[in-house]
């Protein structure tokens, strides 16, 4: 079946192209949760990339038994890997994974921060523009690229991450943020988020960042159950909050890890990694390595059947005409879920031809290599027309500047103004925003229809 199981609770396949947040204190199950989550991606033949700047996902490669053979991935790092990392290797493993269709862990444990931040901002921008198949992102210590206090070199890094959350989906990419805290994962960023996985959390500064993102998703529950419970819950079990995507609320509890957790507490310094060739990815690692030498280095917004207003969660009415009788708000709740359902199978079908169709390129050019046929590697590029040159000598550096040169990277693609905001660092909500959007429209530099912002095609 075509569904990712998480032990007492499943979900679509199309979960891959989704965003989550997983939530927990240390302990409780957040890194167990991911993994288990990668492990069903694995089995629907769908690749995903871990950043792990804790060192614990090389665990994948073992199977449960910590001996024998588990994933086959491929661990870039500095002390378990199969390459070795440097902070220049951003665009060159997005490309290679891009290529090859691998999974793969990124672990940056022992690396400093600033290179470590400088390698992820790297790697999401280049898989932002060449991501072809659905693919999902695991990055653990979110609150690291995300934070809630943006500055200095960290600008970089944040908005290259943040677009992955934002506008990933619309290159198939999927992301999920695993944090300790809620509080220090960047407010923008947590409320775009799709699905909330939160496990056992004690610190009372999480309430509100936690409150946030139900405000801003509507979402129907009951909040003060919710909060009351996590400091209590046992490891592995949790809450699931998915109001848009899955329309659920509901408690859950983890299944057991198939691959080894590799557990620094328990294991100490003694554990050694067994030497286990792996052949199905060998011809990567040694090609890779090769180049190496070489070369020396939506937010839709449901609209009131009624007046056209805002809905409220998922009730499919706005807060005017959202005064029925209980057995009527009953009824359009079981219609909701039924379109959720809908929706998601939907998806998922065309996530598995998806699919289908990547097995079927990857047959026909290992054929090509059977038989000697080499293929043309095309890179496609982004020309800037001489009239949009003039228009960005003569905004300057400012903030109308950078909005029309985002838009123009992206040429071809829609965004609403906070994404649009969110990608350039800046509030959707600020004068200085809304002035800027205005200047571009005025200048029909830019165009918006419908609630969705793009590059005008005039340039």
């Amino acid at each position: 079946m075509n569904e990712i199981n998480l032990g007492s609770f499943k979900m679509p396949i199309n979960s891959a192209t989704k965003t989550f947040a997983i939530l927990a204190k240390r302990g409780a199950g957040k890194t167990y949760t991911g993994a288990v989550m990668a492990e069903e991606f694995y089995k629907k033949g769908i690749p995903f990339i871990v950043f792990d700047p804790i060192d614990v996902w090389w665990g994948l490669k073992l199977n449960k038994d910590g001996k024998s053979k588990g994933l086959p991935i491929v661990i870039f790092g500095l002390e378990h890997s199969d390459i070795k990392l440097d902070r220049d290797m951003g665009r060159k493993i997005a490309q290679a994974i891009v290529k090859h269709n691998i999974s793969c862990v990124i672990s940056t444990f022992g690396m400093p921060k600033v290179a470590q931040r400088h390698l992820i901002a790297e790697f999401a921008e280049e898989i932002l523009n060449l991501n072809n198949t659905p693919r999902h992102i695991f990055i653990e210590e979110a609150h690291e690229f995300v934070p809630q206090r943006v500055f200095g070199a960290l600008g970089k890094t944040f908005i290259a991450v943040s677009n992955l959350v934002v506008m990933g989906r619309n290159r198939g990419l999927g992301v999920t943020l695993i944090n300790q805290r809620a509080s220090t994962v960047n407010k923008d960023v947590l409320t775009q988020l799709d699905t909330l996985l939160t496990f056992r959390n004690v610190a009372p500064q999480d309430r509100k960042a936690l409150k946030d993102w139900v405000e801003y998703h509507s979402a129907e529950g009951d909040f003060e159950k919710f909060m009351k419970s996590l400091p209590f819950l046992p490891t592995g079990e949790g809450w699931i909050w998915s109001p848009e995507f899955l329309g659920v609320f509901e408690k859950i509890k983890i299944r057991e890890r198939e691959t080894f957790h590799p557990d620094r507490e328990k294991l100490g310094e003694k554990f050694e990694m067994p030497q286990l060739e792996q052949t199905d990815i060998q011809e990567f690692i040694t090609e890779f390595k090769e180049e190496i030498k070489i070369k020396d280095k939506s937010e839709i917004i449901d609209k009131c059947p009624i007046c056209g207003k805002e809905t409220v969660g998922i009730s499919g009415f706005c807060r005017k005409h959202f005064t029925k009788s209980n057995n009527e708000i009953k009824d359009t709740l079981e219609q909701q879920k039924e379109l959720i359902t809908i929706k998601n199978e939907f998806e998922s079908k065309l996530l598995q031809k998806d699919l289908e169709i990547r097995k079927r390129d990857d047959i026909l050019y290992q054929i090509r290599r059977l038989i000697g046929v080499s293929e043309n590697n095309q890179t496609v590029q982004n020309i800037t027309s001489s009239n949009l040159q003039i228009w960005m000598e003569k905004l300057g550096n400012g903030g109308a500047s950078r909005i029309l040169k985002f838009l123009a990277e992206k040429s071809g693609l829609k965004f609403t103004r906070s994404q649009v905001a969110l990608a350039v660092g800046m509030s959707a909500k600020g004068g200085s925003f809304n002035t800027y959007i205005s200047t571009l429209k005025r200048n029909s530099l830019i165009k918006e229809e419908g609630g969705f912002v793009s590059i005008s095609p005039d340039l």
